[in-house]
């Protein structure tokens, strides 16, 4: 038994994202960790659109914020703030729209090397 759980262990590795815990320690907002980890599940390209109704679900906010000037307002500009103050990203985010509606959100990011103290 313990031979099949190691072998499955071990299957699963390309399949998760590891981040280091001294990159999101200093985030206090569970979802910019949510967010980190979204992007960091692209970060060979720093590239990531994402339709606006599987980032709410990804974030688990599909009954709050129906509206995206709310869900903009509330999470999304707190979050990539505190990414951009306190982790070892720099993030841009840029709505995509279908006519007024967005329909998506295209994150760009790249790593940062610079150490962030706080002030």
């Amino acid at each position: 038994m313990y031979y099949e759980q190691t072998r499955y262990l071990t299957q699963l590795k390309g399949q998760f994202t590891s981040i280091a815990v001294k990159n999101v320690s200093a985030l206090k907002r569970t979802y910019s960790i949510r967010i980190y980890e979204l992007l960091m599940q692209f970060k060979k390209t720093g590239d990531r659109l994402v339709d606006i109704n599987d980032f709410r679900t990804i974030l688990n906010l599909e009954d709050k914020y129906k509206e995206f000037r709310t869900l903009n307002d509330a999470i999304i500009k707190p979050c990539i703030k505190e990414l951009n103050e306190k982790s070892d990203l720099v993030v841009t985010v840029d709505t995509v729209k279908k006519g007024r509606t967005v329909v998506s959100l295209h994150f760009q990011f790249k790593e940062d090397k610079q150490i962030k103290l706080a002030i």
